[in-house]
């Protein structure tokens, strides 16, 4: 395991803490804001790259702008849901602390992808680049190793 292996599952931790205690209304919201934000950020961090090249790599642009993006995003997402959350006051009673914190690893997932995602753009071309793509985070968030064997298997359940 390597350090960025352990801060992107701290990462999923703590933003799955993080939901459970503000509960599924609060989450849910949050969940969806962030693929919005995650999507939207991959989309345009390329082009903002091009037209506002902060560095002198192309690929040390699009790793700024991207985690930059996201971050804005993030927040502006985080303020907002306060606001929609007092106006639905959406919950489940008791299950609030599980869904939320289900929603919380979820939405934890994908902040850790734009955190190995950034590392992998910034260090293009690199053995580093290699490295985080090979580890054990870099498979499962980038490469999507287990989704795709599961999916496989779910295809292979038709043949017997």
């Amino acid at each position: 395991m390597t350090w960025f292996d352990a801060v992107a599952i701290l990462l999923v931790i703590l933003v799955g803490w993080i939901e459970s205690v503000r509960g599924f209304g609060r989450a849910i919201f949050d969940f969806v804001g962030a693929l919005i934000a995650m999507r939207l950020s991959i989309l345009v961090a390329p082009e903002l790259a091009e037209s506002v090249p902060v560095f002198q790599s192309n690929a040390h642009a699009e790793a700024f702008w991207l985690a930059t993006v996201f971050f804005v995003f993030i927040v502006l997402i985080v303020v907002a849901t306060k606001f929609i959350y007092q106006s639905t006051l959406l919950s489940l009673d008791v299950m609030d602390p599980l869904v939320g914190g289900v929603l919380g690893v979820s939405m934890g997932l994908m902040v850790a992808h734009i955190f190995l995602r950034v590392l992998l753009i910034a260090a293009k071309g690199t053995d580093f680049s290699n490295i985080v793509f090979n580890s054990f985070m870099g498979q499962e968030l980038i490469a999507f190793r287990t989704y795709h064997r599961v999916v496989e298997q779910l295809q292979n359940l038709g043949n017997w």
